[in-house]
């Protein structure tokens, strides 16, 4: 506050933090020079005096069957008075922040007024009982309306308010207050309204708010607290709110303002309960004291509010938190909502009618169906059926079928080629591959019952897959010794078969030595330590690429050109994550979410290996809900995904992208062979790599059926923005891979059984 303003309301008689009305009796002595001093000091600004219908009504309350007329009325009310002057009954109050001065009941008659329409409702008796009740209350936006609810219905002997923030102009959107107070505090701006209702109700203030050295005392000072109302936004002392509150023995009561969502944890009857019913039992409470940031907020908010019954737009919202928004929103309907429902269980609990523990929800939106926020539309189009070994066997050439190479491939070694082009990247860890062991040759069959994606009905990804399976065995069979020859098939009946293996009957040592990391190569999504890669490294990656047919790769380095990739991939998978068919298809078919998951599939990307954070990974499990996402792409916001790959990418000692001449199936196919030997060669001098291809990818599906214009549109800018990036020319860029130094990952993808990707004649002998 400004202090020459303070100073002059000072001298005023009135402080910044004054929240009591002053009560004068004028039948006392010292009270009736009290108000004459008011007078003459010219603080009193507005009199209001409305004793005599207050007299009337406590009249009609106290013979609630007879019907007064005007003059019986006034005749009860004369006797009532019993020749006191009206003037002189009852109590004037003063309320120094306004200067004005009401005169009212005392305090018996004001209550036995004001309470009346709470029967039968609460009885006189229930009444009676709540006036003897201490009730703290941490949080005054919720807060508030939970302590004017409690107020209005006389739901207390003592209100214990604590905040330590002061009224701004973004809180009028769901606290009850005018712009004349802005700046307020609001454990006064609350106090100052109970007393303008009902001066004689106790309220005590903690304007600095909750600390750990004074909560024991907002607890149990002047006797200890009956419930715990906790609706602060500090995650630390939500924990310790609840910890101390557990040791003394008082029941706690939060709501969220989402969903009528309402908490009560009785630890004055279930002393051993845990904390918010065990959803904090993993984490570190003494982590809580740490968490400044809303990322290191999110883990202990998620479990508090309960991350999956959270409405569609908190979760969107949540998105946008330190993004598009500055903090949650709140609702005044929600606000209001939640402070009558905590006001309604505070009662219960008081006057043991409540005696459970749990998390409720009285939603408006459920209760009171209706729409809200655009459909999620997601383009579905059918998989095709397994492949099958009489469907392989019929594709293969009718040469194949009846002649054997002249050096048929021996099994042991068909089983470490095989195995080996199991290892290879695949998009989303789906390895589209089949293998067809038959005739002494070694077939590879691309199965499209498990890459098949609406996004990508031209096939395009699993074509940049088979093409590192097709380098692996290759790998493996320079590292074996043996010399092999492939051929790519384009047989149109069948155009899963893809590629044929045969050996030449030569016997050479690998020069390449790529074979013996085979096994090491892998994903790895760690930040890098930005390192810059030496000459002869940089030389190795690029020739690694050259070593392909028509493949040739581009490597950018340095903060200005990484800046740039990053800023197109984060446009690119912004735009991947809001797209309802690519959300879908992310969630539904790629992610697994446990350990469990991933042992159990084999397949798609275990989220151990995106090594995010706790709060990084509630921000997934928030981002797959796909109705928030549809809102968030409504709202045509989502910044928060521009950034999923920043940070990574900006981490790293370079970014290469592998080109092609164009990109066809076989163009495709080599790609992949380029990137697998580019990756592999990376490995091999001890870097990791990681793939971050979104921007070429969408690229490459710019024409499916799940986009519309205006992503088409940004697509095309992405793609665009990468050619010029890499200076491709009118070459095809065809993948991205960040190359960079850090520790080995946490968790590396599984792969499927050999025997479910592994076909031979004498091991299935039926269709």
């Amino acid at each position: 506050m400004d202090t020459g303003l303070h100073a002059r309301l000072r001298e005023a008689g009135t402080d910044a933090l004054t929240c009591a009305a002053q009560v004068f009796r004028p039948t006392v002595e010292a009270d009736r020079a009290g108000l004459a001093s008011l007078f003459s000091a010219g603080r009193v600004l507005q009199v209001h005096d409305r004793l005599l219908d207050q007299l009337g009504e406590l009249l009609r309350i106290q013979s609630p069957a007879r019907r007064f007329t005007a003059h019986e009325l006034d005749l009860a009310v004369s006797d009532h008075l019993a020749g006191t002057r009206l003037e002189d009954h009852g109590v004037w109050v003063f309320y120094p922040w306004s200067g004005r001065l009401v005169h009212l009941l005392d305090e018996a008659e004001f209550a036995r007024v004001r309470t009346d329409r709470n029967r039968n409702k609460i009885t006189a008796e229930e009444q009676a009982v709540l006036s003897t009740k201490r009730i703290g209350v941490i949080g005054l936006s919720v807060g508030q309306s939970v302590s004017l609810a409690l107020a209005l219905e006389r739901g207390f002997g003592e209100l214990r308010i604590a905040d330590h923030d002061d009224l701004d102009l973004s809180n009028l959107n769901r606290l009850r207050s005018g712009v004349h107070n802005l700046g307020l505090p609001k454990t006064v701006n609350v106090a100052r309204e109970i007393a303008e209702i009902d001066p004689f109700l106790k309220v005590t203030c903690f304007h600095e708010g909750i600390t750990r050295d004074n909560l024991d005392r907002f607890l149990t000072d002047g006797g200890r607290l009956d419930v715990l109302v906790e609706e602060c936004d500090s995650v630390d002392i939500k924990v310790l709110a609840r910890q101390r509150a557990k040791a003394h023995r008082i029941p706690v009561v939060m709501d969220t303002s989402d969903r009528g969502m309402i908490d009560v944890e009785r630890f004055d009857l279930e002393p051993e309960r845990p904390l918010l019913h065990g959803l904090i039992d993993h984490l570190d409470p003494d982590a809580a004291a740490t968490a400044r940031t809303a990322e290191e907020k999110l883990p202990f908010v998620a479990p508090m509010a309960g991350l999956h019954t959270l409405s569609k737009r908190m979760k969107a919202s949540m998105i946008e938190v330190g993004h598009g928004l500055v903090s949650w929103p709140q609702l005044a309907s929600s606000v209001f909502l939640g402070g009558a429902l905590a006001c309604d269980t505070v009662r219960r609990i008081l006057l043991g009618q409540m005696t459970g523990s749990g998390r409720f929800h009285i939603d408006p939106e459920t209760l009171l169906p209706g729409t809200d926020g655009p459909a999620v539309v997601v383009v579905r189009s059918e998989p095709p059926p397994p492949l099958t070994l009489r469907s392989m066997r019929d594709a293969l050439p009718e040469a194949h079928r009846t002649t054997r190479p002249a050096y048929p491939l021996e099994e042991a070694a068909v089983a470490q080629l095989v195995e080996a082009g199991a290892w290879a990247p695949s998009g989303g860890n789906d390895q589209p591959w089949r293998f067809l062991n038959e005739h002494g040759r070694l077939y590879l069959f691309h199965e499209p019952a498990r890459s098949h994606s609406a996004a990508d009905p031209g096939q395009v990804v699993p074509m940049l897959s088979l093409g590192a399976c097709v380098e692996n065995i290759l790998v493996m069979a320079a590292g074996i010794g043996i010399g092999l020859t492939h051929r790519l098939l384009h047989v149109a009946e069948e155009p899963r078969l893809v590629a044929c293996f045969e050996a030449d009957g030569t016997r050479v040592p690998e020069g390449s030595g790529l074979s013996l990391w085979l096994r090491q190569r892998c994903t790895n999504r760690r930040l890098g330590d930005r390192s810059p890669l030496d000459g002869p490294t940089k030389v190795a990656l690029l020739d690694a690429a050259a070593e392909v047919p028509g493949a040739m790769a581009h490597l950018l380095e340095g903060a200005g050109p990484l800046d740039r990739v990053a800023a197109l991939c984060g446009a690119a998978e912004r735009l991947r994550f809001l797209n309802a068919t690519c959300h879908h298809e992310l969630f539904t078919k790629e992610v697994r979410w446990t350990p469990e998951d991933a042992r159990r599939t084999r397949d798609g990307l275990d989220l151990a290996t995106f090594e995010m954070s706790a709060a990084e990974v509630l921000g997934m499990q928030v981002a797959s809900d796909p109705e928030a996402i549809a809102l968030v792409r409504a709202w045509k916001a989502g910044s928060a995904f521009t950034n999923l790959s920043g940070p990574a990418i900006r981490s790293s000692s370079a970014v290469v992208c592998v080109s092609m001449p164009r990109m066809d199936r076989d163009h495709a196919l080599n790609a992949g062979r380029a990137m697998e030997r580019v990756w592999l060669r990376a490995t091999a001098l001890g870097l990791a790599v990681h793939p971050v291809s979104a921007p070429i990818l969408l690229g490459l599906l710019a024409d499916a059926p799940v986009f519309d214009a205006s992503e088409r549109e940004r697509i095309a800018e992405c793609a665009a923005g990468i050619r010029d990036v890499f200076a491709t020319g009118d070459r095809s860029p065809a993948f991205l891979l960040r190359i960079f130094r850090a520790p080995a990952p946490s968790e590396r993808s599984l792969r499927l059984p050999l025997d479910m990707i592994r076909s031979t004649a004498h091991a299935v002998a039926t269709p």
